[in-house]
């Protein structure tokens, strides 16, 4: 086997190293969302919620947070109350609702049986 170099400082990346996606079921497009972290709050959302999230690949579907708000923006996501199906590590979710601009990353998934 060859020695892996770098040029110059800068690292190679080759296909041991790089993953695109993180590892699923083969035949799955993604999982069950566990986990989310809030990336903009959004506006016009009530002092609580449960609302539909849609991804920006369209990869997963049935996802529904419940959560909090002080002023119409997102603060909180109280539970996770439908995990959905479909979705993948990163994706970034955009909640319904308010002024539908809430948006999320997905951190944390399931891939139940």
């Amino acid at each position: 086997m060859a020695e892996k170099t770098s040029v110059n400082g800068v690292g190679l990346t080759t296909s041991e190293t790089w993953y695109p996606f993180p590892p699923i079921e083969l035949g799955r497009a993604g999982g069950e969302v566990r986990a989310v972290t809030l990336l903009t709050g959004g506006t016009g959302y009530g002092a609580t919620f449960t609302a539909a999230a849609t991804t920006t690949t369209e990869a997963g579907t049935g996802l529904t947070l419940t959560g909090t708000s002080t002023a119409g923006i997102v603060d909180a996501v109280v539970s996770i109350a439908a995990g959905g199906d479909g979705y993948r590590l990163g994706d970034t979710i955009t909640l319904s609702g308010g002024g539908g601009d809430a948006t999320f990353k997905v951190i944390g998934l399931d891939y139940p049986n």
